[in-house]
């Protein structure tokens, strides 16, 4: 009986430290693999909450010239309920990028009836302007809006220019 315990406690005494460091290991992993897939559903749910855009948050995107990524904030904003309506401090920033908005219109479709207007299509041409010119009675609304925020036009010129 005092051989078999010999054996035994020999052969165990050997495997146990790497059999220890295997098992740490697999801990290890198996909390690395619980953080991630934490940290994988906090983003999965982030990309489904409702957040919305607060007014400064639309401005520092506007001045960073981040125009399009401002556009598709205001326009997550209103299908959440952040209309100027309710909250008159979103009235300036949405009026920017209202602006930007009707002027990148304006600009498209003034090019659309130079082109027609280079092939010769008269119908098409007259069409397109009316649009553009719709458009940028869409950027004077949006002008007046804008406060002492004005001189942002000029910005906003600057890119269709």
């Amino acid at each position: 009986m005092k051989k078999k315990s010999r054996i035994k406690a020999a052969g165990s005494a050997g495997v146990s430290a790497s059999d220890r460091l295997f098992k740490l290991i697999i801990i290890l992993l198996a909390v690395i693999l619980i953080l991630m897939a934490i940290i994988t559903g906090y983003k999965i749910n982030s990309s489904f909450s409702d957040y919305t855009s607060t007014p400064n948050e639309l401005l520092a995107t506007i001045r960073q010239g981040y125009y399009p990524d401002a556009v598709n904030e205001m326009y997550d904003n209103i299908a959440l309920g952040e209309t100027a309506d309710k909250d008159a401090g979103y009235m300036v920033p949405y009026a920017i990028i209202d602006y930007y908005e009707a002027e990148s219109c304006c600009y498209a479709y003034t090019r659309a009836a130079d082109k027609a207007a280079a092939v010769g299509d008269k119908e098409q041409e007259a069409l397109l302007r009316d649009k553009a010119e719709e458009y940028q009675m869409k950027m004077d609304a949006a002008r007046n809006g804008m406060g002492d925020l004005n001189f942002m036009t000029e910005d906003i010129d600057a890119i269709f220019g």
